[in-house]
This record gives structure tokens, sequence and C-alpha cells, in this order.
């Protein structure tokens, strides 16, 4: 059974330290999975939920067999992660509570809570079924609205810091927003209906010259994709240069889905997941064989087939420079949980919550020597669950690396 939680003020700072930089982690998420990490459950290592299917849509007052729709729910998979710091403490021995805030809080706090974020941000990328990629406030307005057009919900933004440098050369902003004090911290505003914070783990990404000149003519090979498989691969003809992590490529003729299976005006993004060589691009699975549930459609409406992506060419090719990226989704596209509770039946442990974030200590004493080995622990379950909910941005740095004052 696991130990009993008391709180602790000191442990209450770190806590409060992790909530400031944890907003890509609680700011528009839900709670999918908090049902399976009740008390006295077996803390397994895989949490599922499912995404409902919708039938198909026909006309006329008579209908055949081939009119009734077989529902078939999208199960969604997620994992734990833990996220930890351990120090000496005797070094502080003499570090009083006046002081903790500003010697142990702030510093561990905030790095723990940043390595939680940028390991959330790797699992994230490529979980969003739309790409939009330009200069200026295009993309964000494009994504914006395309989400907007998906859903009602609240969107939220999450960029590069550098976005907002590139955006202030044209001399526009975004509008104020009034926001919660602790996840206030990074917001730089809204526009086009979103609210946009910082986000310094979002990976920026270069596009050759020779990259972008091979894309342009490049077509697909194949799409392999294994029953039951969370990634696939994406073969493309004639391309021999890296194309790097975060890349999204688009191909003819394959659009992208609202929630209920209905095709969209842009097309399906197929989001390089990690540094592809030889035209060999891991991607996230897609759902192709749903009616509500899939992701992806062809221009007709109809599901995709492993085989339409049998030389089909590449459209809307990324131009070479550099971009930075943001990610937006919308209100509950994104599972966040943290395990209330954790068993460390030998050491003195507490644990606090602030905006959603448990931050569990555990302090072991070895006698003999006199010292403190202290443990700060952020066990979490974060996930993007509905990649149609959630949006890549790519805006492009019209100059990179030149600074005039």
């Amino acid at each position: 059974m696991a130990n009993e939680f008391k709180p602790n003020k000191l442990t209450n700072l770190i806590a409060v330290r992790a909530a400031e930089s944890g907003a890509y982690l609680t700011v528009g998420s839900k709670s999918y999975v908090a049902d399976q990490l009740r008390p006295n459950m077996r803390n397994d290592t895989t949490y599922r939920f499912v995404v409902k299917d919708a039938g198909k849509f026909v006309t006329g007052p008579s209908l055949s067999a081939g009119d009734v729709s077989t529902l078939k729910e999208r199960q969604i998979e997620v994992t734990p992660d833990f996220g930890n710091i351990v120090i000496g403490t005797d070094q502080y021995k003499d570090v009083v509570e006046a002081n903790w805030d500003k010697e142990i809080a702030i510093p561990n706090g905030k790095a723990l809570i940043e390595g939680v974020v940028a390991e959330a941000i790797k699992k994230d990328l490529g979980r969003q079924n739309v790409a939009f990629v330009g200069t200026g406030f295009l993309p964000l307005s494009k994504a914006s609205r395309a989400l907007g057009s998906i859903t009602s919900d609240k969107r939220y933004g999450f960029i590069d810091p550098m976005i907002d440098s590139v955006l202030a050369t044209v001399g526009k902003g975004f509008d104020p927003v009034n926001a919660d004090p602790i996840v206030s911290k990074g917001m730089f505003g809204a526009f086009a209906g979103t609210e946009f914070r910082e986000q310094q783990f979002l990976p920026s990404i270069e596009i050759s010259a020779d990259l972008a000149n091979e894309l342009s003519s490049a077509t697909v090979s194949g799409f392999v994709q294994a029953e039951g498989a969370v990634t696939a691969t994406l073969v493309l003809n004639d391309v021999t240069e890296v194309i790097p992590a975060g890349t999204p490529l688009f191909i003819d003729g394959i659009y992208a889905a609202n929630l209920v299976g209905n095709k969209m005006s842009f097309n399906k993004a197929f989001i390089a997941i990690e540094d592809a060589t030889a035209g060999e691009v891991k991607v996230r699975a897609v759902d192709l064989t749903g009616q509500g549930t899939k992701e992806a459609v062809k221009a007709d409406g109809s599901n995709v087939a492993l085989a339409d992506f049998a030389n089909a060419k590449l459209v809307n090719p990324i131009a070479a420079g550099t971009y930075y990226m943001g990610i937006i989704r919308t209100e509950g596209a994104q599972e966040f949980d943290t395990f209330k509770n954790l068993d460390w039946s030998n050491a003195d442990q507490t644990s606090e919550s602030i905006e959603g974030i448990y931050v569990h200590e555990g302090r072991v004493v070895d006698i003999l020597a006199g010292t403190n080995t202290t443990r700060w622990t952020v066990a979490s379950v974060s996930q993007c669950i509905e990649p149609r909910c959630a949006a890549l941005v790519l805006v492009k740095d019209a100059q990179p690396n030149l600074v005039t004052l």
C-alpha cells in the first residue's frame, strides 16, 4: 500500500515552481485515465481509452445493406513517464526556510518540470493531423482557423520564442490575455482566437537547398503500416538527403479528416518523428480504416488504402530555410494526469499538487554519514490523444542568425 502523504510547505514551493513552467502539460488538457490511477489499483504500464466512431452519411429515402456502418472504436494507449531530480541535501544543511525557494525550489522545480515537458514534446511530435508552413502570421492563422472549423472548443498554441521575434519584424503582435497567474508565465497573448505561450523545447528544423530540391519532385514508393502498430514508414523515391524530425510531408490526393471522418480542404500531414535517411520516413500510425475515427480521406471522401500511396506525388514541398515550430491544439486534445500516490516505503515522503501537477518528495537518511539524499519525482501520463484536433506550424525565419541594432 502506498504511503500516506503529508503536506509540506517546502515541497509546496517545488510544486509551485514546477507548475509555473508546466503550462504545456496542463493548459487545455483533460484527464482521461484518472479512473485507472485510483488508490489501491495496480500501476500498470499502459492505460487505454477509446475514440468513438460515427456512421456514414447517405442520402435518399431508400437505403441498402451497404449503407449500414459498422462502428469501430479506435483504442488509444498512453504510458506513464517518471521525471526525477535527486540531490544530496547535506550540502544545503545551513539553508533555512527563508532561502529554500531561491536556493532549492526555483532551480530544482524548474529543472524537474522542464525535463518532464521536454520528454512530453518528444512523444507529441507527429501527433498532429495537419501542418501549416510559411512566413509571418499566416501559418498560425491557417492552423487556428482549421482547428476552429473542426470544433468550437478553445484553442491553445505553444510556440518557439523565436517565432515571436520573427513576427515582431512585421510590426504585429499578439492581443493581451487575462490568464491564471500560475500559468501566465511565458504568455504571448491571443491571435486568431488562439491563446499562445512560449515553449522553448520545440525543435527548429533546417531544410537544405538540396533536400528542398529533392522533395519538390519526389514520389511515394509506399506506406508501410502493420496492424496495431503505433508508427509507420513513408517510403519516398529519389530522396537521399536527411529529412529532419518535424518535417511535414503532404501527399497528392490524401486529405485530412475532421472529427466524424469527413474531408477537409487541406492535405493530411505526415510528420517525420525522427531524422530520416534514404527516403524512409518514420511517422505516427494513421487511422485509415474507420469511418468516424479515420484521420485521412481521398478527394472524394472515401477511405485511403495502402495501395493509394504508391507513386503518389508530394505536394506543397517545404522550401529551403530555417523554421521555428509551434503546436496548436484544442481543449481536451491533450491527456494529462499525474500519479497522486507512489510507494516509497523506506523513505520519508511528502507530496504537493499545484495546477494538477503532483510533485513527490522522498528523503533517505544515512545515519552513519550524517547525510540526506532527496528525490523529487513527477510521475505523469501526457500525450496528444486526438491528432485531428492538433496542428503543427512552422514559421520561416527570413534572415536566420542576422542581428542588427
